[in-house]
């Protein structure tokens, strides 16, 4: 079985997606062996606990990153991890960390990279970039880390189409717009990421990705493309659900076939 560790510091939205698509027998000889948080608050604890998910605490405060990402090392060492997947980590990877899992770590971004992927830009942050500059394409990027910030190998990526609406919030003078515009904006390319970031994970497990200098080669056909929607339809129904329950319509929220 492909062993694969989740780091995360906040909600967990996308480590639950990766959870999930193992629950739902989306993944093929994949499991999630382990959740690595730092913050003791982090409401991704909450989800690796009503998933029975192993969890491990490790404190950053106070320590130098050497000695931090030693005891990071040390977990994904004991728990026999493959793949080690930031989500929503907000620690930048050391030397060593990188040195150790190298073409072995993967990151998510909500953006095209390299568009907005510069240091400083996460979250909800890329959004109001992407809005400010007014750009008509967005979308979600999987990519294998480096040491620099946001920067590496690209695995893959899914476009968003930026919809006039939120272009048009965004330009008004009310703060209350502008903030619905960027929820909006980030609500839909949360969807994608949910599913993208799981697609990586099996594109490496199954070794499709190579690696040439700083950009991957990756080795799917349509087949393989189809598989993976037939076995993916059990978490799309599941989100589905979820935004049958906000009164919304994933269809709607996409605006393009699931």
């Amino acid at each position: 079985m492909f062993r694969v560790a989740v780091l995360a510091s906040g909600r967990g939205s996308n480590f639950q997606a990766i959870v999930e698509h193992e629950r739902f027998g989306v993944f093929k000889g994949v499991e999630v062996a382990v959740l690595i948080y730092n913050h003791p608050e982090a409401n991704v604890a909450r989800i690796a606990e009503e998933y029975a998910v192993p969890s491990v605490f490790i404190e950053y405060r106070g320590k130098k990153r050497t000695v931090f990402e030693e005891e990071v090392l040390g977990t994904l060492k004991e728990y026999d991890v493959d793949l080690a997947c930031l989500a929503g980590w907000d620690q930048i990877v050391g030397a060593r960390f990188f040195e150790t899992y190298r073409w072995r770590l993967m990151n998510i971004h909500p953006s095209l990279l390299p568009s907005f992927g510069r240091k400083g830009l996460n979250g909800r942050f890329v959004h109001m970039a992407a809005l400010e500059y007014g750009v008509k394409v967005t979308g979600a990027t999987v990519f294998y880390v480096d040491i620099s910030v946001d920067r590496g190998p690209i695995i893959v990526q899914e476009p968003v189409e930026v919809r006039e609406e939120e272009i048009a919030l965004y330009s008004s003078d009310l703060p209350g717009d502008r903030e619905r515009a960027v929820e909006m904006l980030s609500e839909r390319v949360l969807v994608h990421e949910h599913r993208l970031y799981s697609k990586a994970i099996q594109l490496h497990a199954e070794g499709r990705i190579r690696v040439l200098g700083d950009k991957t080669i990756v080795d799917y056909d349509e087949d393989w493309e189809e598989e993976w929607r037939e076995r993916e339809q059990p978490f799309i129904e599941h989100q589905k659900r979820y935004w049958a329950r906000k009164r919304h319509a994933l269809e709607e929220v996409l605006r393009s076939p699931c």
